[in-house]
């Protein structure tokens, strides 16, 4: 009479475990693929004077839209165009800003992506 408990409860454990497993791939199919989105890397220091370069990675050829904002407000556009697969760099005059604090970002049809950086003449 145990054994025979002891197999029901190990069945049904065994079920829930199936179960559980046919779940969460079930679930996984609708994930996020980070795979699919461009990585926005930050400035080599927070605060920056002169030249600065932003870098970005696209996994595959995208539009891109790509700003500079202070209280999300637009301050200079610096691309809005189609960027092939791979790392670019875009190179701008930081003197042409105010001192202060500003974001720099990149939207596409999938993602918007700011980091923070300052502005130190």
């Amino acid at each position: 009479m145990e054994l025979i408990s002891i197999l029901y409860i190990t069945l049904f454990i065994l079920l829930i475990i199936i179960a559980y497993r046919f779940l969460i791939r079930r679930l996984s199919n609708d994930r996020v693929r980070l795979e699919e989105f461009c990585t926005l890397y930050s400035t080599e220091t927070y605060e920056v004077n002169g030249e600065v370069e932003f870098y970005f990675q696209c996994p595959e050829t995208i539009e891109v839209h790509f700003c500079i904002w202070s209280n999300d407000k637009i301050v200079v556009e610096l691309a809005n165009k189609e960027f092939d697969s791979g790392g670019h760099i875009l190179r701008y005059d930081t003197k042409q800003l105010e001192n202060g604090g500003y974001t720099f970002g990149l939207v596409t049809e999938k993602q918007k992506t700011i980091k923070k950086f300052g502005v130190k003449n």
